[in-house]
Order: C-alpha cells, then sequence, then structure tokens
C-alpha cells in the first residue's frame, strides 16, 4: 500500500530516521505528514480484525435471541450513533462514515478507541454510570482522541515515525506483525495531558451537539475517580480536570442551558442496563 504523503525528496526518509533517533517532541507534526488518515484506516482494521479473532479475551456482545439483550444493544448503538452522528462536518475524519461500535461482553470497566474510528466499550462499564450523559461523555471523549487523531500521535511517539512507516509500507504482512506486536499497546494507549484536556473539551461538545447534559463527563470522572476505575489507567481522572469541563459549560449560555439531567434519559439507561441481567447473565444495572 502507498501513504497519500508520498513526495519524491529523497531526503526525507533520512530525515524521518534523524528525527526519530533524536525523539523528536513533534510527532504530531510530522505523523500528520507521513501517516494518512488511509494509514489510520489500515492500523484500526487490522487491530479490529485480531481484537475479534480473540474471542476467549474479548467475547463480543451477543444477543442469544434474548429481547432483553437485544434491547440494550440497539439502546447501545442509538447512543454511540448520537453522538456520531451530531459530530459537526469540519471535525469529522475522512473516514467518518466508517467509524465501528463494538460491544464486549466482559464484566471489565473499560472503554477504548484506536484510530481508524474503532470504538470500543466493556459491560462492565455499564454498572458504573448512572445516566445517558455519562455513557455518551465517555463515547464523545473516545471519539475525539480518535478525530483530534491523539493515538496515531502517541503510537507515532512511542515506536518512532521511521518504524512505523516500514511497518504501513511494507505490505499487510508487515502490518499485521506490527499491530501484532503493539496490540496491547494500542489497547492502553497512554497521550499527552494536554490531549487528554482536548479530549475532554472536545467529547464535552459533541455530547452537548447530541443534546445531552454536557456535564455528562464532568459528572462521571467527579464520581469515579478513586474507584481504580481501568478506563482511568490510562485515561486519569483528575480534580482539575472536572473543574476544567465545569467551567466550560459554565462560560456557554448553549452548554449550561444543557447541563440539567433530562430523567428521561437516566431512566432509559438504567431500564435498558437492567432489563438485559437475568440468570447465567452479567448484571448491567449502575451499582
Amino acid at each position: 500500500m502507498k501513504l497519500s504523503v508520498r513526495n519524491p525528496w529523497v531526503l526525507l526518509p533520512l530525515l524521518v530516521v534523524t528525527m526519530s533517533l533524536q525523539q523528536c517532541s513533534c510527532s504530531d507534526i510530522m505523523g500528520a505528514l507521513f501517516v494518512s488518515e488511509a494509514d489510520e484506516e489500515t492500523l484500526g482494521a487490522e487491530f479490529n480484525k485480531q481484537l475479534l479473532a480473540k474471542t476467549d479475551s474479548f467475547p463480543v456482545f451477543k444477543t442469544n435471541s434474548n429481547s432483553s439483550r437485544a434491547a440494550l444493544q440497539t439502546y447501545l448503538n442509538s447512543c454511540f450513533a448520537k453522538v456520531h452522528d451530531n459530530i459537526p462536518s469540519d471535525e469529522r475524519t475522512g473516514y467518518h462514515d466508517r467509524f465501528t461500535f463494538t460491544i464486549i461482553d466482559a464484566d471489565i470497566s473499560n472503554a477504548f478507541a484506536v484510530p481508524g474510528g474503532y470504538v470500543y466499550v466493556y459491560t462492565g462499564i455499564l454498572k458504573d454510570m448512572k445516566s445517558e450523559a455519562e455513557l455518551m461523555g465517555v463515547l464523545g471523549h473516545e471519539m475525539a482522541h480518535v478525530t483530534r487523531h491523539h493515538y496515531r500521535d502517541a503510537l507515532a511517539q512511542q515506536v518512532g515515525i521511521s518504524v512505523l512507516v516500514e511497518a504501513l509500507t511494507g505490505g499487510s504482512g508487515q502490518v499485521t506483525q506490527f499491530v501484532g506486536n503493539m496490540f496491547g499497546s494500542l489497547m492502553a494507549m497512554q497521550v499527552s495531558q494536554a490531549n487528554e484536556y482536548e479530549a475532554d473539551e472536545t467529547g464535552t461538545r459533541y455530547l452537548a451537539y447530541a443534546g445531552r447534559n454536557p456535564l455528562g463527563i464532568a459528572d462521571f470522572f467527579a464520581r469515579m475517580k478513586d474507584a481504580g476505575l481501568t478506563w482511568f489507567s490510562t485515561h486519569p481522572a483528575s480534580s482539575d480536570r472536572v473543574d476544567k469541563v465545569q467551567a466550560q459549560v459554565n462560560a456557554s449560555s448553549t452548554l449550561k442551558a444543557l447541563a440539567t439531567e433530562d430523567k428521561k434519559y437516566s431512566t432509559e439507561y438504567t431500564t435498558a442496563a437492567c432489563n438485559a441481567s437475568g440468570t447465567n447473565k452479567i448484571d448491567y444495572c449502575p451499582n
């Protein structure tokens, strides 16, 4: 395959290697130059393929012809769509219409995304949420990391631009090997504090665009920051992040007007989560 940015400058490979060896801090700039959105899709698709093959570690949620489980899946898909579909056109990636949402049926409190628009939520995290706004806030946060290319830039910084470009230009076998070697790192990709703040701010706006309480992510952060939640091992919550979201909402009359929790959405969330519980099934009801 070919990257979209391929200039015939013979010195560019040397430049890439030199900057990588010098551990250049400009991975965001270099990532954008050498790793296209098509490349992000390639990496994400390969990661998703490998994840789906690991059925013991990542059991995908199945309805099993159970009406309550089917209703939960429909509900969660609709929450994802509400956030995804309301992202402004000027903030969308070129692969926006190919974003993929996967529910992993395991009692683990986690959610994550990878480049290419692949977003994953464990059923275990549902029990830690109190409302639709909290769920959609987490989804918006993860989508923001993708639309802002944070994970691409973090990956480029972690392995080096030259290594990443070599993997992407080495054919499908090279990509498969690279993703396999980096599978765990892609799942738990850590970004900079600045990126986390940007994902908080952007995800809060995405939540508002969907017509939900923009304080959803802040409410979730504030309540769960000391609970040892798996999600916070890669997305650390702190009081200053909660304060920043609250200040962002208070500074906007539009956001502030939405910052009241509509009981309808809390009720819908609880009903969908609890109706999927039962004999020999994970209890999805909020704690």
